[in-house]
């Protein structure tokens, strides 16, 4: 990722990225990070090893599923959308994944082993098939939908555990 002397040459790298790549920057934030009111896409971009810069918060969806991504370092930290980073199989961490994700979080059809580094929340759906999952060590603390998983994690503690509080909110 890179680093900058001022929050000046910041902005006009940031309004650079954002003319390129089509979207309206809403805010730039100290930490050299930005947020932005829409959707961003940088699907199928397979060119891109990794994000051009670092987002905070994006208010709409945000993908980079099918890119040539090794790394989710620079992804928003809140999405108040869907967040899909799926069919990259050079991915093998979720670590800079958001830390809260307001609807569905898709990691199907990459090559992770683990989940840590992915969101704490998911407010809807969580999936994350057809990987090298070895342990669900890391999974969010809190899925609001369906999590779907490989059938032989259904007996793991953590999967376990997500079963139980889907039981309690039914009550």
């Amino acid at each position: 990722m890179r680093t900058f002397d001022s929050m000046k040459e910041f902005k006009a790298y940031a309004d650079k990225i954002a003319t390129k790549y089509k979207f309206i920057i809403s805010k730039y934030n100290e930490d050299y990070s930005i947020d932005v009111d829409c959707h961003i896409s940088f699907h199928s971009m397979e060119d891109l090893t990794e994000l051009p810069i670092r987002f905070n918060i994006v208010s709409g969806d945000f993908s980079c599923s099918r890119s040539g991504l090794t790394s989710l370092e620079g992804s928003p930290k809140y999405v108040e959308g869907s967040f899909w980073c799926h069919d990259m199989l050079q991915l093998k961490s979720l670590k800079g994944s958001p830390e809260y994700v307001k609807v569905s979080y898709d990691c199907d059809s990459n090559d992770l082993t683990s989940l840590e580094g992915c969101p704490k929340y998911v407010g809807y759906n969580f999936r994350c098939c057809d990987n090298n999952l070895q342990s669900l060590k890391g999974a969010p603390e809190f899925i609001g939908g369906e999590w779907n998983i490989e059938s032989i994690f259904k007996s793991f503690p953590e999967y376990q555990r997500y079963l139980l509080v889907k039981k309690i909110e039914k009550l």
